[in-house]
């Protein structure tokens, strides 16, 4: 017998009680699809799609440094009508390329004369043209911004906003895995070897000063606390002595003048000898830390304030004192050129907490009132 369609709208196909019908699909979804085809086709045509794989080498990208594949493809209508102005053309030298080397890229299939990019239009080379022009604008204040000091910039409004700008992204890249996007650092007293400073405060361990700042980002930083302060005859009975008088010191239950006698809580005459003798040294005799003892490069805390990098809880403390603590800022220097370095410095010194100058020693500050006075005095007698 031969198969046939039968004159109930079906297909004659049944399968568990269900039949096959005949019925033509909504209007609504065969638009859909025709139009869908048709935007596929028209794309195909237009952009960048088939895969030739006419060509294939790992190369560097030029602009993340990564290696990629680079395949041949069909160019497109884009291809044939836009180009690439600022990058098509542009070869491998065997000088970048011993560079890359040199770096570790042994592995490298590309040879001087090689296209560092795929000529014709891609979504890549629309968005590095796009770039190119953003830089070409903003060349001039480049130029400008690079003859000019923090503190000029600082200075200076337009340039301040136009370095604010830039640092947005630069901050993001480099700095705010530890200080957070807003500079606020973060304080994780679960585990207090996480915890980083926060920037949007006037609390600063070796200066927040613009010069300072440029030789904190492009140096790095390294400070550390030993165990027991460097005292290895402290007792645990010591430590908790000792970690008890520092929360009294920043609640204010204790106080030190500067040559470390106490001045408030006499019940801390046994702690405060034992601080005097294995943490003055470090946190000077006054408690205050390096910057308030105007000592710009040692880095050590103030106990006084209230402000704490790893945490401030007798707990957290009595450990910091039993284990010792280590910081460590990396250099940028190797990974940032000085203009960004300087742009960060502005941000930084923006955050809330920057310093106008470098602090001056009491004996300094006499020795420019005696200057004056004695510029006074000349000018008395001139007259």
């Amino acid at each position: 017998m031969s198969d046939h369609t039968p004159n109930d709208g079906t297909t004659g196909h049944e399968w568990d009680g269900i039949r096959e019908l005949t019925n033509k699909p909504p209007k609504w979804w065969a638009l859909g699809f025709y139009a869908g085809l048709t935007f596929v086709t028209c794309y195909y045509i237009i952009y960048p799609s088939t895969p030739m794989n006419n060509k294939v080498q790992e190369v560097v990208n030029g602009v993340t440094g990564m290696e990629v594949f680079v395949h041949g493809h069909t160019k497109g209508i884009m291809g044939i009508i836009s180009d690439n102005p600022y990058y098509q053309g542009e070869e491998w030298t065997q000088a970048e390329i011993d560079v890359l080397v040199a770096k570790g890229h042994n592995e490298l299939t590309i040879k001087a004369g090689d296209l560092k990019y795929q000529d014709g239009w891609t979504a890549i080379n629309e968005m590095r043209d796009n770039v190119a022009d953003i830089e070409a604008v903003r060349a001039t204040s480049m130029a400008k911004l690079d003859s000019m000091s923090v503190d000029e910039i600082i200075a200076d409004d337009d340039m301040l906003a136009f370095a604010m700008g830039r640092s947005r992204v630069l901050f993001g890249d480099s700095c705010a895995a530890c200080h957070s996007s807003g500079g606020q650092g973060n304080l994780n007293e679960t585990h207090p070897g996480n915890s980083f400073p926060n920037l949007t405060d006037d609390d600063w361990l070796f200066g927040g000063w613009s010069e300072k700042i440029v030789e904190t980002i492009t140096d790095g930083r390294e400070a550390s606390m030993p165990a027991k302060g460097g005292n290895d005859d402290l007792t645990a009975a010591n430590v908790s002595e000792l970690a008890d008088f520092v929360v009294a010191l920043s609640t204010g239950d204790a106080e030190l003048d500067n040559d470390g006698m106490l001045t408030k809580g006499e019940s801390f005459l046994p702690a405060n000898a034992l601080f005097q003798e294995t943490c003055s040294a470090c946190h000077g005799a006054n408690a205050q830390g390096s910057m308030a003892n105007y000592d710009f490069d040692g880095g050590a805390v103030n106990l006084t304030d209230g402000i704490w990098r790893f945490g401030g809880s007798l707990a957290t403390i009595t450990e910091t004192i039993t284990q010792g603590r280590t910081g460590k800022m990396p250099s940028f220097a190797g990974k940032l050129d000085a203009t960004s370095i300087k742009i960060l410095a502005v941000r930084v010194h923006q955050l809330g907490g920057g310093m106008a100058e470098e602090p001056m020693e009491p004996e300094e500050i006499e020795e420019d009132m005696m200057d004056e006075t004695t510029a006074e005095t000349s000018m008395d007698e001139a007259v």
